[in-house]
């Protein structure tokens, strides 16, 4: 009798789970990882009316959302780096593109570096939209060149022009006196563009041949021109990393460090990617580095968020660096503290200089003159 009334207790919860079951809606459809000849990150959020061109690359923890009545279009040959916000907003200004009446776009052979945000804009074929830099229905025409850390809000960037480091344009006035990029930019474009081709295709076939594990977490970088012998990340002892941090090829990481959430260390270009032991490094953090360079950082490394290194750069111990900040072909001491959504580029830091909250540190002089 007790037998027969725990068995139709049983079978009463399996009629229950079966109802809960059958209330369910898969939101599954399988991953398009590879797609068009394009390689899109199994770490990407995609969200809405979302589209990709040929030979496109778009790296980790980057997102591409497309509110309701909304599009987002990436052209041919066009590359997203590491945790970009690329966003079609409803209900606030954009340009009439040919991609829609209200989206984010852009043309083919764009570069788009790591962490810029991108809102309700509309990107020109040949152009380059730096670190940190923030656009908002913001038109760039052909060969535009922005570089890092910019703002740019309601104004029409013009054929080639150059957009400065740390500049604020939000007013067409502004805008059309800006200087012509020169040569060295558009050499530097394409060589951009010609890693990152290889990038869409490598990365690619790295994922049908050997799987999801092998473009997620920690692993090797693709094969490359200038990389045929790829090895895999080295960790130290007690080394964290927590959720969908991206560590790819020569990464060596010290003892006792940890790695936050959506942070990337890709030395799939540059490498090796040297980071001493004590590292604290936060959320959605970026470290890259230029083909044939590498980022070397001493111990106690202290970050906040959204920071971006890039190499060429070597750091000594205790660097602390604060949120939103970009550190790039620079040489650091000892104990320098960077402030919040400071620029530093192409300076050296003597030991102990402390880096005040946005600044934009470009030339030496600018630099000699820190406390």
């Amino acid at each position: 009798m007790i037998a027969g009334i725990f068995l139709s207790a049983l079978l009463s919860g399996t009629a229950a789970i079966a109802a809960q079951e059958s209330d369910l809606v898969s939101l599954f459809s399988p991953p398009e990882v590879v797609v068009n000849s394009s390689y899109i990150s199994p770490l990407v959020e995609l969200f809405g009316n979302v589209s990709i061109g040929k030979n496109v690359f778009v790296a980790s923890n980057t997102i591409l959302r497309a509110d309701p009545e909304t599009r987002v279009c990436i052209g041919n040959e066009t590359n997203l780096q590491d945790n970009i916000l690329f966003l079609a907003v409803a209900n606030t200004p954009a340009p009439v593109t040919p991609c829609g009446a209200r989206s984010s776009s852009t043309g083919e052979r764009v570069s788009i570096a790591h962490q810029a945000n991108i809102k309700n804009s509309s990107i020109g074929n040949f152009t380059f939209v730096g670190f940190r830099s923030r656009l908002n229905n913001v038109v760039l025409e052909d060969g535009a060149f922005v570089l890092h850390g910019a703002t740019l809000s309601n104004v029409r960037i013009g054929k080639d022009r150059l957009v400065p480091i740390g500049a604020v344009i939000t007013n067409q006035a502004q805008a059309d006196t800006l200087p012509l990029k020169i040569e060295a930019n558009s050499k530097f474009q394409n060589e951009v563009l010609e890693v990152n081709e290889e990038f869409a295709e490598h990365y690619g076939e790295l994922y049908e041949e050997e799987g999801f594990e092998l473009v997620t977490g920690a692993s090797r970088a693709p094969k490359t021109s200038w990389n045929p012998n790829p090895i895999s990340p080295t960790l130290g002892e007690n080394v964290r990393l927590d959720e969908f941090v991206r560590l790819v090829g020569d990464v060596r990481l010290g003892s006792n460090s940890v790695v936050g959430e959506r942070t990337a260390i890709r030395a799939d270009e540059g490498s090796p990617i040297i980071i001493g032991e004590n590292a604290e490094i936060e959320d959605r953090v970026t470290f890259h580095a230029l083909k044939g360079t590498s980022i070397r950082i001493g111990k106690n490394l202290n970050t906040d968020d959204n920071i971006v290194f890039h190499g060429p750069l070597e750091v000594g111990d205790n660097l602390t660096i604060d949120d939103d900040a970009v550190l790039f072909r620079s040489k650091v001491g000892n104990n320098v503290t960077i402030g919040t959504r400071a620029l530093v580029v192409d300076v050296t830091l003597r030991d102990g200089v402390q880096v005040p909250e946005g600044a934009v540190i470009t030339t030496q002089e600018q630099a000699d003159a820190l406390m």
